[in-house]
């Protein structure tokens, strides 16, 4: 019986191309592994802070350089006590971790002070300033409060106490939290100096927190030094 159209055999039809995933030789949990995208190691609350490619490279400045921070956390359940404030202990973890690198030899590093307050403008700007004017920090990095929430007050109460604002920061880890997260484009996070004080707005979430930090600390000798000349 014939088969085809006009009584003709039917054109060969060429063999669809392989399914993508098929192409690559890595897999795809290998190759999310090795661009820092993948799960985090067995017993780890997370990966190393890694710093982005264009600050990797980043030499720090020469000597020492004296970074007092202070780590202030606004939640209204952390500070209720529902939970522990992992967020804040994240910070401070990635701090000690990056100080005893290679990377942050240069860095004398000072856990000056830390607190959990709840969602509210005028206790964040209160804790804000009483460090930046009291001498107590030269770097406060707030975890927690920069989203959509109306609970979310964080930036604006940064805002109401910096004398200049710093947006190329916010930038920086904004470019750095998509690559990991697109939700991350609904952050509100600020940055600002009051005297002689950075104070950087970091998001809540401890794995955001990392990621925010491995693009932050190659910058943060260089701030302060700046600040103090």
């Amino acid at each position: 019986m014939g088969g085809g159209m006009g009584g003709g055999e039917a054109a060969a039809v060429p063999d669809a191309p392989p399914p993508e995933q098929d192409v690559c030789c890595t897999p795809a949990d290998e190759m999310l592994a090795n661009m820092g995208l993948g799960p985090p190691p067995d017993g780890a609350s997370c990966r190393p802070p890694v710093p982005p490619p264009p600050l990797a490279s980043l030499a720090p400045p020469p000597g020492e350089t004296s970074l007092r921070v202070a780590v202030l956390t606004t939640s209204d359940r952390a500070a209720a006590g529902v939970y522990a404030d992992a967020s804040g202990a994240e910070v401070q973890r990635c701090l000690r971790e990056y100080a005893a690198s290679g990377a942050g030899a240069g860095w004398r590093l000072e856990l000056a002070a830390s607190e959990v307050v709840p969602d509210d403008a005028d206790a964040i700007s209160e804790v804000l300033a009483r460090w930046a004017d009291g001498g107590v920090a030269n770097l406060v990095l707030t975890t927690g409060g920069t989203g959509l929430s109306p609970r979310d007050v964080t930036p604006e109460a940064t805002l109401a106490v910096v004398e200049r604002t710093l947006p190329g920061l916010p930038e920086l880890l904004l470019g750095e939290a998509l690559r990991h997260e697109p939700l991350a484009a609904l952050s509100r996070a600020a940055a600002g100096v009051r005297g002689k004080c950075l104070i950087v707005n970091l998001p809540g979430r401890p794995r955001a927190v990392t990621q925010n930090m491995g693009a932050l600390m190659p910058l943060l000798a260089h701030a302060v030094r700046e600040l103090e000349d």
